[in-house]
């Protein structure tokens, strides 16, 4: 199983959760995949924010296959963030950083990742989703990730990288220990702009991503 970076990691891998909702199709997304911002090559600058403390990593996309892109993920991994010490040895390099990939469809309709227990494809958001649509993943050891979109924007009223944009917001929630809750925020023109993890002692470390080129 492939992860991504850190708190990303987390959120498309680690939770799950037992809820029914069939009505919207959770595995495929339309659209096209040959937009700016899934192209080999095109960097994200991002950061993690813990209380005061911050960081940076390294996220490229290194290939891209029938649409689909390769993304490395190189970090190091603060020891102030407890959630993080979880991350196994097979996902760092010799000097105990984070180096590992991920696979995710970006379309200029959504966004698909395949980074579960089963590598299936997997929705993230739909651009056109509304408030109340749930994505839901039956993985093989019997239990169910489910994602709803609990906020769209309609109008610029999310701070990212200089600018108001307009966000969907999908929550998932969470059976990691210390975890309430996961929110992805995306933009249809930016793509995934941030992932909150909400933990149970009420702080919300947060990893903001600005892509090079969209």
């Amino acid at each position: 199983m492939k992860k991504t970076c850190l708190f990303l990691a987390v959120a498309l891998v680690l939770t799950s959760c037992k809820k029914d909702n069939t009505s919207i199709d959770s595995s495929t997304i339309g659209g096209s995949t040959n937009i700016p911002i899934n192209t080999v090559g095109n960097t994200f600058s991002n950061s993690v924010s813990s209380g005061i403390s911050a960081y940076q990593g390294t996220i490229t996309i290194t290939k891209v296959t029938d649409g689909v892109s390769t993304i490395q993920f190189k970090a190091a991994i603060p020891s102030n963030i407890p959630i993080l010490q979880g991350i196994k040895a097979k996902y760092k390099d010799a000097s105990g950083n984070l180096l590992c990939e991920g696979k995710f469809k970006m379309t200029d309709a959504g966004i698909l990742d395949y980074n579960n227990k089963d590598h299936k494809p997997f929705v993230l958001v739909k651009y056109d989703g509304n408030v109340g649509d749930k994505y839901i993943l039956e993985k093989s050891d019997g239990t169910t990730i489910v994602r709803e979109v609990v906020r769209k924007s309609t109008t610029d009223d999310y701070y990212w990288n200089g600018l108001l944009i307009k966000t969907i917001d999908v929550e998932q929630t969470s059976n990691i220990a210390g975890v309430k809750k996961i929110t992805y925020f995306s933009n249809h023109k930016f793509g995934l702009v941030a992932v909150r993890v909400e933990m149970e002692d009420g702080s919300k470390p947060q990893l903001s991503l600005v892509p090079k080129t969209y």
